[in-house]
């Protein structure tokens, strides 16, 4: 993932507590200060409004019976969710052809869908956008869905996709082939979109 200028400065101001933004017993992500959008994220919703639209799901979309039957309250809803986050995560891995926006589109940095078909190609954030989607369009409640940009030595700067599931915040990596507890990945957590509010970000300590 590129380094684009607003998110650098972002590390930059949070510096290097990602182990204190990380407790252990903390099931959440935690929620600080007020900060920017991601540029590419904000050109995003410049650029395709309605795809800005769909990720905060403005209008709802219209919701699949085979899940949207599973309210917050429902009996086993995480297991339900948690089945549903494994099977999209694992189809866009496997089918998307991760590679640079310069490789893609000829610019540093581009937030779009992958898409997931027989030619698809994205990186980090294009997966994490295009997981998002599908899951709305699975029925998975879109205001427990946000991304976060993370960093990690040897990697730099990545953005994930976060489900949030009653028992705690799930990621889904492009990098990994296993959704797992956000309190279980070796990231430094930097910044992260407010639940279903694609506009609205705080620093993740």
């Amino acid at each position: 993932m590129a380094r684009f200028l607003g998110v650098f400065l972002a590390c930059l101001m949070v510096g290097m507590h990602g182990a204190e933004a990380k407790p252990a017993q903390q099931p959440f992500v935690p929620s600080g200060t007020a900060t920017d959008m991601p540029t590419g994220l904000a050109e995003l919703c410049r650029a395709q409004p309605a795809t800005c639209d769909r990720l905060a799901a403005t209008p709802p979309p219209t919701v699949s019976t085979a899940v949207s039957t599973t309210g917050p309250d429902a009996p086993d809803a995480d297991k339900t969710r948690l089945r549903l986050l494994k099977r999209i995560d694992g189809m866009v891995n496997a089918r998307v052809r991760q590679q640079s926006d310069m490789l893609s589109y000829g610019v540093g940095e581009l937030w779009r869908p992958s898409g997931s078909g027989r030619n698809a190609v994205g990186d980090c954030e294009d997966l994490a956008i295009e997981k998002r989607l599908e899951l709305i369009d699975a029925g998975f409640p879109p205001e427990r869905l946000f991304f976060a940009v993370v960093y990690q030595s040897g990697i730099g700067l990545h953005t994930v996709l976060v489900a949030r599931l009653d028992g705690g915040d799930m990621v889904l990596d492009s990098r990994s082939s296993f959704v797992e507890p956000w309190q279980d990945t070796r990231y430094q957590w930097l910044i992260a979109e407010h639940p279903g509010m694609p506009t609205r970000w705080t620093t993740a300590s």
